[in-house]
C-alpha cells in the first residue's frame, strides 16, 4: 500500500505547477472531530451524513471524505468501493496497487485501481485510509480522469495536504 500512497503523491506532485486555491473551505470530519480537510469551493463541497464530498465543476474529479472507527475501517472501505460501483464505476481489480506511507503525520493505507465510468472513459481510483488514533481512521475516495488530474493537480495536492488530524 505504501507504493500506491507514493505514486498518487509522486504524481500530485509532478504534475502540480499551481497553488491550492484561494477560495476553499475547511471542514470538520466526525463528531467531535478528529481530523479536517479544506475542498475547493469551486467544487460545491457537500456535507453528508457521513463526511463531506466534492465534485470539480466539470465531473472530471470526485472526492469524498469521511471519518471511520478503526474496527470498522475495511467495511467502510469495502462500503465506498460498493458505492462508487452504484454511481456507474467500474474497478479492473485486476489493476489494484496496495501502498502504505506516512502523510501529514499519519500512517496511510492506500488502495488504487485503474476503471471505467459511467460513461466508458477510463478513470483512476483511490481509496485510502488515515489512521488517525487507535481508534478512528479518515476515509478519503477519489476518482477522475487522467486529464482530470492534470487538470485539477494542485487542488488535488492541497486536499491532500489539508488533511490533517484535530
Amino acid at each position: 500500500m505504501r507504493a500506491v500512497v507514493t505514486a498518487l503523491l509522486a504524481t500530485l506532485a509532478a504534475v502540480c505547477l499551481a497553488a491550492f486555491p484561494a477560495t476553499a473551505a475547511t471542514y470538520e470530519l466526525g463528531s467531535p472531530a478528529i481530523a479536517q480537510v479544506t475542498l475547493p469551493d469551486a467544487w460545491s463541497p457537500t456535507v453528508t451524513e457521513r463526511g463531506v464530498e466534492a465534485t470539480s465543476a466539470d465531473d472530471e474529479i470526485y472526492v469524498a471524505v469521511r471519518p471511520a472507527a478503526i474496527e470498522n475501517a475495511e467495511d467502510a472501505v469495502k462500503q465506498t468501493l460498493a458505492y462508487l460501483v452504484g454511481q456507474g464505476v467500474r474497478i479492473d481489480v485486476s489493476t489494484q496497487r496496495q501502498q502504505a506511507a506516512q502523510i501529514n503525520g499519519m500512517d496511510a493505507v492506500s488502495l488504487a485501481y485503474s476503471g471505467k465510468d459511467e460513461d466508458d472513459e477510463n478513470i483512476e481510483i483511490s481509496v485510502s485510509v488515515f489512521i488517525i488514533s487507535p481508534s478512528a481512521a479518515v476515509i478519503l475516495t477519489y476518482w477522475g480522469s487522467k486529464e482530470g488530474e492534470q487538470t485539477y493537480a494542485a487542488e488535488l495536492r492541497g486536499i491532500l495536504q489539508s488533511l490533517t488530524r484535530k
